[in-house]
């Protein structure tokens, strides 16, 4: 078989692999991004590249929580402060 075409995977295409090992694989797959992201958000606040408030600091962390649990919810929609750092515009 030839493969003629290659899209990226999404949130959408793990619908139907509930309570499988391979849904939890595809999720890390696509958490991988938003943690390098996060890397790189992290060393910026760190450094006084930028500066985060209060509320920003909460929402990141609680954010970074929900990826570590691959709720979908924080794969699809991650903080403003993290997809600026996103790269070649990944979406889930």
């Amino acid at each position: 078989m030839k493969i003629l075409k290659r899209k990226s995977l999404t949130l959408e295409d793990t619908r139907g692999l509930d309570g499988l090992d391979a849904k939890t694989e595809a999720l890390r797959t696509l958490r991988a991004p938003l943690l390098d992201a996060f890397d790189v958000y992290k060393s910026n606040i760190y450094y006084g590249i930028i500066t985060e408030t209060d509320k920003q600091h909460a929402e990141i962390v609680a954010w970074y929580h929900d990826l570590c649990d691959l709720k979908e919810s924080a794969i699809s929609a991650p903080p403003a402060g993290i997809r600026k750092y996103l790269k070649g515009g990944t979406k889930a």
